[in-house]
């Protein structure tokens, strides 16, 4: 999933990762108790990630499910449960959300959510919006 350049296009350095990149994604992944896994509930089937990475010292809320699972509205619910296990954890007034102009999909998990976005901006050089976070 992390070698798939659609998957990776809005993530990390908007390209596909290489194996080695990969792999320690994963390894640091599974360590990390604000980052969740999403699967099935019947069959287990591993579908993406969702929570909180430290980047450059600020908590960074992101997600990402394999293509099969879009527009299935997993990456709503799954941000729903991240954010209410997180809550307990992390003042989420701290934690940034940033989702770039061109990524639509994203845009509309935050508007269902209830999200608001707070300024224009950029990262990673990419144009977008930072939004905050709420329950």
């Amino acid at each position: 999933m992390l070698g798939d350049p659609e998957v990776m296009r809005f993530l990390g350095p908007r390209r596909a990762l290489a194996e080695d990149e990969a792999e320690a994604w994963f390894e640091d992944a599974f360590v990390n108790p604000t980052r969740f896994t999403i699967a099935d509930a019947d069959t287990e089937e591993f579908i993406g990630f969702c929570g909180i990475k430290q980047i450059d010292g600020i908590p960074d809320f992101g997600y990402f499910i394999r293509p099969k699972f879009w527009g299935s509205g997993i990456a709503a619910k799954a941000c729903e449960l991240a954010v209410e296990r997180l809550s307990s954890k992390i003042d989420l007034s701290t934690v940034q959300v940033f989702i770039a102009d061109d990524n639509l999909a994203s845009q509309r998990v935050a508007q269902k959510l209830g999200w608001q976005a707070t300024h224009s901006g950029t990262k990673d050089g990419e144009y977008g919006r930072y939004y905050r976070i709420t329950m």
